[in-house]
Order: structure tokens, then sequence, then C-alpha cells
């Protein structure tokens, strides 16, 4: 008998893991999506070099806020405000490519160890224009929520745990006893 509630269980654990496991996945997704929104939203404006919120020139080595390159017919870095060691960053052609052919682009960047950026890419005539934000403010929140689920998943077996030699303990201790 104790052996079906220890299936019962687990199972139910498995649906609370999995469950956790979707919640993670989906907020890690949508953070993910979100970053998007600023760069996007910098590009529909085609005021990039006039915009008030912009800097001048950052380093994108350290900068976490909305950027901003273009590029000419062939994919050389011509305006803009983010820089790499010294010159304006450099996308990868393709991310310029796809941009042309299908209206835009939107992938994660990543020119260095340690530096990712979701990107969005968007032509403009014969020109293709960039605006990115790093991935770094949403990359950790998505691993302190992964912290935060582990630290549910360990609570979660613990109360299964608990549970699971409870009952033995009673069903042992209920077949012991004579029968009144």
């Amino acid at each position: 008998m104790w052996l079906h509630r220890i299936v019962i269980a687990v199972a139910a654990y498995a649906l609370f893991a999995g469950g956790l496991a979707t919640l993670y996945v989906v907020e890690q997704q949508t953070g993910r999506s979100a970053v998007e929104d600023a760069p996007r939203a910098l590009i529909s404006t085609g005021q990039t070099t006039a915009a008030p919120t912009q800097p001048d020139r950052v380093d994108l080595t350290y900068y976490l806020g909305t950027f901003w390159v273009q590029y000419d017919a062939n994919g050389t870095p011509i305006a803009g405000n983010a820089y790499l060691d010294g010159t304006l960053a450099r996308v990868p052609k393709g991310v310029l490519d796809t941009a042309r052919a299908t209206g835009e682009d939107s992938v994660s960047w990543q020119p260095e160890e340690g530096l990712r950026y979701a990107i969005v890419a968007k032509p403009v005539g014969q020109d293709v224009i960039v605006a990115g934000q790093s991935l770094q403010p949403t990359e950790a929140r998505a691993t302190r929520t992964l912290l935060y689920i582990v630290l549910a998943l360990i609570a979660g077996a613990a109360v299964v745990a608990v549970a699971v030699g409870v009952d033995v303990l009673l069903t042992t201790a209920a077949r012991r006893r004579p029968a009144a």
C-alpha cells in the first residue's frame, strides 16, 4: 500500500518539477524577447543620430543601455555610437544580409567572451541600422530565477520525502497494533 503512495508522491513531484521548469523557460524567454523592445523602438524613430537619450559614444565593454550602428551596402559601419576596441562595432555580415532580405533580423550577438547583446537590424535604403542592448541584466535575472526554482525543487523533494517517511511509519505502526 505504501509503495502505491510513493508512486503517487513521485508523480505529483514530477508534475511540480515540470511546472517549475515551464515557468523558468517562459520567464527566461519573455525576458530575452523584452530586451529587443528598446532597440526596436530606437530604430523605429528613424532619428538615431538625434535621439536625445543616446550618448555620442559608448564602449560596449561596459555599457548596458541601448546603442546603434549604421552600416553601408558593403557592411562597413559608417555611423553610430557603439564602439568596441576603439572602433565602431561590427556585427556579422549575415545579420545585415538577413535584415535586407526579410526586413528585420533580431539575434543574440556575442562579439567577445562575456559580452552578449540583443540586437535588431533593419534596412534603411541601401544601409542597415542595427540597434542593441546588453543581455547582462536579463541573464542575471534568469540565473536568479533558476536558483529560486532549484531551491523550490529541493524544498519540494524534502516535503515529499518527509510525507513518504511519515506515511511509511504510520502504516508500519498501524500494522503492528493488535486488533481490538
